[in-house]
């Protein structure tokens, strides 16, 4: 039985566990974090929406994290020309349909099910269609799902979209120096000479594991990660008690880089651990320091990777400068459905054109790789 549900906190954990997924930021303590940290809620643009389905017994058998939008921030698939389009044509882009992990461009499935059954997301995707309708929403955007989904998606006439993440695989590595050796002179050089300035600078850095991670620790990254963002006129979406409950919730899931000079720490990176993937996330510096960006979140995720036989490191969106430390450029992908029939068949266009060049973008980008022939 399909219901709307507008808190995490009306779904009982213990069934929530029950639930087949392996994405740490689709877990429940990492959704409650967002909504009781007060980073997701109307005042924001983000109303919780979540579809969930219960069984004959009234138990949790479907989840969809789902939210109603009312702006296109924190979702990293970029929407606005559409928004700009409807608002041209004086119709209504927001509210909008999101099923996606808010502020997180992560892939995963959205459909969490207590047994991956295709049938059971085709009817997610043909109820999300009935919501629109009964709700009059212009549109429902499901980001960062995996290919597999994306079949089903399209035989719902979901139109299929292209984007593309910088990510690096482990080629069953064992050790950093291998990996360096995978690359080409100059490459390897290069990596050698930012690691060394680092270290000539005075510059140490360790990595800080869940529970070892204090309150201390958690206010001194959470200054850094504002400070960081103000300088770049970045947008702040989460607060310091995100942060301080992520690492209570799920401590087994946080690193915490850390730099020090002259004893002081003057960097931090923190990275979320997944099911054999490391997903590099929020950082942060007291000032700018040269090179460092690129240790505490590449290099060190690289060396934790490969020392803990992960299979990749998602480092999440942007910045093609991520080439030459070895993350390859990579296709994501997200689905749309619009509800006026016209509409739907022009964006469809439109996609099918932007695919064609982010297809042409990754294969250029793919030859600046730094790895020998």
């Amino acid at each position: 039985m399909l219901e709307i549900c507008d808190s995490i906190d009306n779904i009982p954990k213990d069934q929530f566990l029950k639930l087949e997924n392996d994405n740490p930021f689709l877990s429940y303590d990492f959704l409650w974090s967002l909504e009781n940290s007060n980073c997701i809620n109307e005042n924001v643009g983000w109303v919780t929406n979540h579809i969930i389905y219960r069984d004959e017994e009234g138990k949790l058998e479907a989840f969809t994290p789902a939210y109603i939008k009312y702006n296109s921030f924190g979702e990293f698939v970029f929407d606005h020309v559409w928004a700009d389009f409807y608002n041209k044509i004086n119709m209504q882009y927001y509210p909008k349909l999101l099923v996606g992990i808010p502020f997180t461009p992560v892939r995963s499935s959205k459909f969490l099910l207590k047994k991956n059954k295709d049938s059971k997301k085709i009817a997610i995707a043909r109820d999300i269609k009935k919501i629109l309708v009964s709700n009059n929403i212009s549109s429902a955007h499901i980001n960062f799902i995996l290919e597999n989904d994306i079949k089903i998606l399209n035989e719902e006439n979901f139109i299929k979209r292209k984007s593309k993440q910088f990510i690096w695989e482990n080629n069953n590595f064992a050790s950093f120096n291998e990996f360096l050796d995978c690359l080409t002179s100059r490459k390897r050089k290069m990596i050698k000479k930012e690691r060394q300035y680092i270290n000539e600078e005075g510059i140490s850095v360790e990595c800080i594991e869940g529970r070892e991670i204090t309150s201390d620790l958690i206010e001194l990254f959470y200054q850094f990660y504002l400070d960081t963002n103000y300088r770049k006129w970045g947008n702040v979406y989460l607060n310091f008690d995100f942060f301080e409950n992520i690492i209570k919730k799920i401590p087994s899931n946080i690193i915490l880089v850390v730099a020090k000079k002259n004893n002081e720490i003057i960097a931090t990176a923190l990275h979320i651990k997944g099911n054999k993937i490391l997903y590099g996330r929020y950082w942060g510096a007291n000032s700018y320091y040269k090179y460092l960006h690129y240790e505490l979140c590449y290099y060190q995720a690289i060396e934790y990777a490969i020392k803990n036989e992960f299979n990749s490191v998602e480092a999440g969106a942007g910045g093609a400068h991520k080439i030459s430390r070895g993350y390859s450029p990579t296709h994501t992908y997200s689905a749309h459905y619009f509800l006026n029939k016209q509409i739907h068949s022009l964006i469809s266009d439109y996609i099918d054109r932007e695919g064609d060049y982010v297809d042409e973008e990754i294969d250029y980008l793919s030859k600046f790789k730094p790895f020998k022939s």
